[in-house]
């Protein structure tokens, strides 16, 4: 049962992630292959859930 919640917790450390290379370190677009890494995973868990719970 608590797996489903496993994937909400890495969301929100790739969004501190984000904010931190955002707002602390200024330095985002050094790390663009990174971000767009993060953002297929969020999407891929997305369209999961979408199935999953539809």
């Amino acid at each position: 049962m608590l797996r489903i919640f496993i994937p909400i917790l890495f969301f929100a450390a790739f969004i501190g992630w984000f904010l931190y290379r955002l707002l602390i370190k200024k330095d985002l677009k050094q790390n663009l292959n990174t971000l767009y890494a993060g953002l297929s995973f969020v999407g891929i868990w997305v369209i999961i859930y979408y199935f999953l719970l539809r």
